[in-house]
């Protein structure tokens, strides 16, 4: 006789008894109790998959998801094992897509030695390809007033965000200063950065080859052409032109590597020439030399000798006060060589030879002097 089902309405069926748990109750089948327990096995069939059946419709179980490890930790990653290959071989192809064609020049520099160059700075420094500067020492195309300077200063650039002006080498001796950025790369077995100069593109709309391009003053080119004009008109005047004289100052300043290993000498330049323009004389011509510590003052008439001391020493004082960034102030050291014409110098050629001699001698006898030519 079936069992009867419990009035699931009403509170009666708690009452019913539980399953004998004793042994003589052991061999009954589960299935036998399932009513017990209010199981109802014709929903168990239908949501149990039969061979063949249709069941997509039937739950998915989740599949585990895999939890990806944390990244191990940079301290304990095998860097020896890394070589400078491993490390220039992505590096390499990020920088040839973002510089190759950049007005920027970019070299990457490994233990003094050039292993990347972008097309600006082959062109530069003059060079037919990337071929022909690899594997070769940087410094063979940097001017050798700047080897101390980059040797003594790649250090705070690299560290301390600074940047270095740098006098690249040009055909024809000529040299053109560049603002160099660098970026250390990291590797145990050798010293590698990269250096990224400024636009190689005039500023300001500057004529290229007429004006210095870091402080925007006539270049020397620019002067000694202005120079040989004035000497030109004198000669033409003969008799008439008097007593006047016409000078050439070649200034040398005699502590640019300090300012040039901390890379603050653009500001500094730019104090200086703001102070000195605003009182020179409408008719002298200042310029910027080939050398990077080197200025040029053209005086083109000065009534005679001792004019032309009083100004000299005048012009000397405004380049020794000292300028400021801000936050130190800078003392700048200078040595003046002069020379004049018609005497002892007897051309333009003449009073740029007798100039520089004049400089050179004030550096050699200490610097921070006055030096005439012939006097």
């Amino acid at each position: 006789m079936k069992n009867k089902q419990p009035d699931l309405s009403s509170l009666d069926y708690l009452e019913i008894p539980l399953p004998d748990k004793s042994e003589a109750a052991a061999d009954i089948s589960l299935l036998q109790t399932a009513a017990a327990y209010h199981i109802n096995l014709d929903d168990l069939e239908r949501i149990m998959p039969e061979a063949g059946g249709d069941n997509d419709n039937l739950p998915v179980a989740a599949e585990p998801v895999e939890t990806p490890s944390a990244p191990p930790r940079k301290e304990e990653a095998a860097r020896e094992e890394t070589s400078f290959n491993e490390i220039m071989l992505p590096f390499s192809e990020l920088v040839e897509k973002v510089f190759r064609r950049s007005s920027h020049p970019v070299v990457v520099i490994s233990d003094d030695k050039i292993v990347y160059s972008n097309v600006s700075f082959l062109k530069l420094v003059d060079a037919d390809s990337e071929e022909s500067v690899y594997n070769t020492d940087f410094l063979q195309y940097v001017s050798s007033e700047y080897w101390n300077a980059v040797a003594e200063g790649i250090g705070d650039i690299l560290t301390d965000n600074k940047s270095m002006i740098i006098g690249m080498k040009r055909p024809q001796g000529k040299v053109r200063k560049i603002s160099f950025d660098a970026i250390y790369i990291p590797d145990d077995k050798t010293f590698s950065f990269i250096l990224i100069g400024e636009s190689l593109r005039p500023k300001g709309g500057i004529i290229t080859g007429l004006y210095d391009e870091e402080t925007g003053l006539p270049n020397y080119y620019l002067m000694e052409d202005r120079l040989q004009v004035v000497v030109n008109n004198a000669n033409n005047k003969g008799i008439s032109f008097g007593k006047n004289i016409i000078a050439l100052l070649c200034i040398n300043l005699d502590n640019f590597d300090t300012f040039a290993r901390v890379g603050n000498t653009e500001i500094i330049f730019k104090r200086v020439i703001s102070r000195i323009s605003m009182v020179l004389n409408k008719s002298y011509t200042f310029a910027r030399g080939l050398q990077p510590q080197h200025f040029w003052i053209l005086i083109p008439n000065i009534a005679d000798y001792d004019t032309l001391a009083t100004e000299c020493t005048r012009l000397k004082s405004l380049f020794d006060e000292p300028v400021t960034d801000n936050f130190t102030d800078y003392r700048l050291i200078t040595s003046f060589g002069v020379s004049m014409f018609p005497e002892p110098a007897t051309s333009a050629k003449k009073l740029i030879e007798h100039a520089d001699l004049a400089v050179k001698k004030a550096v050699k006898d200490g610097g921070n002097r006055i030096v005439y030519f012939g006097y």
